[in-house]
């Protein structure tokens, strides 16, 4: 994102976990990335310290991983349950309201997850949609694995997110463009 921007502006990288906040600060200064203030704190947070401050905000959430899995590797799915997908997403509706309160009016925000299943993606999308004011936007981008998201007995525009099915070329993924009207 830093050269996208061509390093000018300003970029807040948040990392819950110590660990992978100290590779990403390594990682930022290593790419010479200047405009990247990388900080460890909870993400349910960052909406009340930074109220509107945003214009564009990824909101890459924890997921059960699920377009991650090989059926071949127990060890990539020994931990899924239908309670830690339940636990999960309650977590990411928790993570789109304190991004949604970080972006400012008219900002636009990019939901991901690595997981495929409709709890944890579709449904808090619609959860976004009755709680938030928000719109879905088309996302152009072609891939053979690329499908829309599901939107049966749901609000139409989240057949505008998303899912890239798991193939030999990339894992699977979860991914909504959304405005903050």
């Amino acid at each position: 994102m830093a050269a996208m921007m061509k390093n000018d502006g300003y970029i807040l990288a948040n990392e819950l976990d110590k660990i992978r906040c100290d590779r990403l600060q390594y990682n930022v200064e290593k790419q010479g990335a200047n405009i990247v203030e990388v900080i460890n704190n909870r993400g349910e947070k960052v909406g009340e310290e930074y109220q509107e401050q945003f214009d564009k905000v990824l909101l890459d959430a924890p997921c059960s991983g699920e377009g991650r899995f090989l059926g071949n590797n127990v060890g990539t799915y020994r931990n899924w349950s239908k309670r830690t997908v339940r636990e999960l997403a309650k977590l990411q509706k928790k993570l789109f309201k304190s991004a949604y309160t970080a972006l400012k009016p008219n900002g636009m925000m990019v939901y991901s997850t690595c997981t495929l299943n409709k709890d944890e993606n579709e449904n808090v999308l619609q959860w976004a949609i009755e709680n938030f004011n928000v719109k879905l936007l088309d996302i152009n981008i072609d891939f053979k694995e690329k499908m829309q998201g599901f939107n049966d007995g749901l609000d139409d525009s989240i057949n505008k997110a998303i899912r890239i099915l798991p193939s030999k070329n990339m894992e699977g993924f979860f991914v909504a463009k959304i405005k903050k009207n």
